[in-house]
């Protein structure tokens, strides 16, 4: 049997756990780095202390003489004094004999660790942790040399961990401590929080709530235009602006059997078969809408209604065609059938004027020109739609009586895995905007130059013309910006967004009077 917990109880316990749960992370992360502290600390002062004091003339003059006068253990002595940290240091020969330790009884008697080979063999200075005459501690051995960098000996300091083994414990406790307290202002604020809560929700619980949630959320599901909302008795409960639009309504119409209001509804259905039906068209007042209709159901599986969204068809199909790229390869193969119509009408009237040889020399030269731009094309450019687009795009260019040339640099077989939709958009446009600017200059020599390589781990596409230029080219990028009569001002918008989507650089070179050159660079791994 599942423990029904109320509202109040859910929050009070969720605010208790995450209540430890943060302080226990909190105070162990804070507590593992304060103990790394004092053992860096603790091995960086013992590390200084070992260097100064292997430098000391007393030292290096006594280890070398081997007839210490008890000067180096009066030099131990005072150091250590001074010293808080440093609860033993020990001076020796590189034979392992003392001639200063803290505890004066031991000098003369053998280093009894065996950690001091790096330093006497080796000449290294470094820290080790391991068991001394007074216990576990932190040491740090350097080598004494003389002035010809000849190991004498060497110098221990070290320091007993016992402030470790401490500072874990009060970790531990205030851990503990601050859990225990956490806990208790937890459920004070718990209690709080969770009467605030069922306050602001008029004391509703959460069956309530996920009801009205469910219904709301189907409704957000379904729209993006127009809705209408019914209750299980086929009532309208919920009209947007849109809709009333769509249906021409002025009154109010909440309460109203959705059969009066909107006759070809399909919602009386849904909630007869709790079925959905999708993607229905009406034609309403001239206009033609897809609308989606869908049950409304609840946490008991139960059905309480039904929501219709509604969206203008037309719209939506400038909208996919602008984003998808299929708009930009439709325009391609429509100007490719265009050409041809013209080709074959011109072939028509050799064959009707009886000119066969004509006939034939005309067909011989398209079909050299058109093998030649699909063999440049087909040959470097190995993405059936980036091709298909480029060779639809050089057959406008050839109506317009433009010259189009793919540079002897392209090369591209999508190795960067880059939505094949984003490069129609980008490219598409690019050689659009250049085909529109062209087609409306005057000049007889009309050139556009194409490259697109992705063979170094870098997208490179490109489109250059030799146009007017372009006087100022900042706002070229911005949403609804357009020089062109009729236009949307979306296209460069389009290809801006794909280009920051891929992180990308998107660059403009243009000089009025002299062409533009519009330039896209991806980074990206190779698939």
């Amino acid at each position: 049997m599942r423990l029904k917990l109320k509202l109040a109880q859910k929050i009070s316990l969720l605010v208790i756990v995450l209540i430890i749960f943060s302080i226990g992370i909190s105070v162990s992360i804070s507590g593992q780095w304060y103990i790394q502290r004092m053992e860096d600390n603790l091995e960086q002062n013992t590390l200084n202390v070992v260097k100064i004091t292997a430098l000391s003339p007393i030292i290096i003059e006594g280890i070398a003489s081997g007839k210490d006068d008890g000067s180096i253990q009066t030099f131990i002595e005072k150091t250590q004094q001074s010293l808080e940290q440093i609860d033993v240091m020990v001076v020796a020969d590189k034979n392992g004999i003392r001639y200063g330790h803290t505890k004066s009884d031991r000098v003369g008697e053998m280093f009894s660790a065996e950690d001091n080979d790096r330093a006497v063999l080796y000449g290294e200075t470094y820290v080790s942790v391991g068991p001394g005459t007074l216990g576990d501690s932190m040491r740090a051995f350097t080598p004494i040399l003389d002035a010809d960098g000849t190991i004498l000996g060497f110098v221990m300091a070290g320091t007993l961990l016992d402030s470790i083994v401490v500072a874990k414990q009060v970790i531990y406790f205030m851990t503990l401590l601050f859990i225990l307290a956490g806990s208790g202002v937890g459920i004070l604020g718990a209690l709080f929080l969770s009467h605030f809560v069922k306050k602001s929700l008029l004391n509703y619980e959460p069956e309530d709530i996920a009801r009205l949630y469910l219904e709301n959320q189907g409704i957000l599901a379904a729209v993006h235009e127009g809705v209408i909302a019914i209750d299980q008795n086929a009532k309208i409960t919920l009209i947007n602006d849109t809709a009333r639009q769509y249906l021409m309504l002025k009154e109010n119409c909440i309460g109203q059997p959705i059969q009066e209001v909107f006759p070809l509804s399909k919602l009386p259905e849904v909630l007869e078969s709790g079925e959905p039906a999708l993607n229905v068209q009406y034609a309403l007042n001239e206009r033609i809408v897809v609308s989606n209709n869908v049950p409304i159901i609840n946490d008991k599986h139960i059905q309480v209604g039904g929501v219709s969204s509604f969206r203008d068809q037309t719209e939506m199909t400038k909208l996919a065609e602008e984003m998808t790229g299929v708009k930009k390869i439709v325009d391609s193969l429509r100007a490719t059938t265009h050409e041809f119509k013209n080709k074959l009408h011109v072939i028509l009237g050799f064959i009707e004027m009886d000119q066969k040889a004509a006939a034939k020399e005309y067909i011989g030269n398209i079909n050299n020109e058109l093998q030649e731009t699909i063999s440049v094309i087909l040959n470097n450019i190995h993405e059936p739609t980036i091709a298909a687009l480029l060779i639809g795009k050089s057959q406008r260019c050839h109506e317009l009586k433009i010259q189009w040339t793919l540079d002897e640099n392209s090369f591209f077989s999508n190795s960067l895995d880059i939505n094949v939709n984003s490069l129609v958009i980008m490219l598409g446009n690019f050689i659009d905007n250049a085909m529109d600017e062209l087609d409306t200059c005057s000049q007889s020599n009309k050139l556009i130059e194409v490259l697109i390589n992705d063979e170094a781990d870098r997208l490179i596409l490109q489109v250059k013309d030799n146009g007017r230029g372009i006087k100022d080219s900042s706002p070229l990028f911005e949403k609804g910006f357009t020089s062109k009569e009729g236009s949307r001002g979306y296209g460069l918008y389009l290809v801006k967004e794909q280009v920051d989507a891929y992180q990308g650089k998107l660059m403009v070179d243009s000089a009025f009077g002299k062409g533009s050159c519009f330039r896209i660079e991806i980074e990206g791994a190779r698939k």
